[in-house]
């Protein structure tokens, strides 16, 4: 169960399902007692189930650099074989994409395009450097515009689009500094292996600066309130900023960064459930 746990990766999906519930508050209609609140409710768990697949998926595809990078994974530890994996991962797939078809029409495409651009990414352009850390990056913004489109107002979503778009972005470059060895041995090029270890640092930590500037907009232009403008200087800025000094400071940082950024990424959406404050 540690194992089946470990493929799933649970708090990514959790993390993609509380997005789209933010998404959906952000928009500021009625949710509780109201036809939208069960769509929103079970968009979450389209999110979760397909963010599961992918996750599944990627342990499939990454078998090779696994045994390199991360040789207690499920498949390299022998707790799983690769077809059982793959099984998962079209289980979880279909799993997602029936619930979507009780959702309206607009969320049941959004949810295939966000079933194939996984698939496209696990698949094909995971070893194509900058382009598969943006399709990521876009994918972790999805959730919010989801959660938008169940209450018919996703104008709104778009700013936690941008911060989940960048905190990703910057995320994902990390985390091919942090598989190098592997990436290497699979024919992989990355964005690090094909420019160098520091300048992969570099535009990490530049993505993050224009993330912890981008926060500040949704307060001077009046869309978000005092408590938001305190709470993500504090919880959300601070420890980016921290992150982004440490990096400069130590290459060994990298590993530590992306647990960061992912605690980040929760610290963030509690934040967001203030922006209107």
């Amino acid at each position: 169960m540690i194992a089946f746990f470990r493929l799933l990766r649970p708090l990514n999906g959790i993390i993609g399902g509380v997005s789209v519930f933010v998404g959906g508050f952000l928009t500021q209609e009625e949710i509780i007692g109201t036809r939208h609140g069960m769509s929103l409710l079970l968009a979450c768990l389209v999110c979760f189930l397909l963010i599961s697949a992918g996750n599944v998926m990627n342990d499939w595809v990454d078998t090779e650099i696994d045994k390199i990078n991360k040789p207690d994974k499920p498949i390299p530890s022998g707790k799983f074989t690769r077809p059982q994996v793959l099984v998962i991962s079209i289980i979880l797939f279909a799993l997602g994409l029936l619930i979507a078809v009780r959702l309206p029409i607009a969320l049941l495409f959004i949810a295939i395009f966000a079933s194939l651009l996984l698939l496209l990414y696990n698949l094909k352009l995971k070893a194509r450097g900058l382009f598969g850390n943006l399709i990521v990056a876009i994918l972790g913004g999805l959730p919010f515009v989801y959660g938008g489109v169940v209450l018919k107002n996703w104008i709104p979503t778009l700013i936690p689009f941008g911060f989940a778009f960048l905190l990703h972005f910057a995320r994902e470059i990390l985390k091919d500094v942090e598989d190098i060895p592997g990436d290497k041995n699979a024919g992989n090029i990355s964005f690090p292996i094909k420019y160098g270890e520091r300048k992969a640092i570099f535009l990490s930590n530049l993505i993050l600066v224009t993330l912890i500037a981008f926060t500040f907009l949704p307060f001077f232009i009046g869309l978000y309130g005092r408590f938001y403008l305190i709470g993500v200087i504090i919880c959300v800025d601070l420890s980016i900023g921290f992150t982004i000094y440490k990096l400069i400071e130590d290459n060994n940082y990298v590993s530590k960064a992306c647990d960061s950024l992912k605690f980040n990424m929760l610290i963030g959406l509690a934040i967001l459930a203030l922006g209107y404050y």
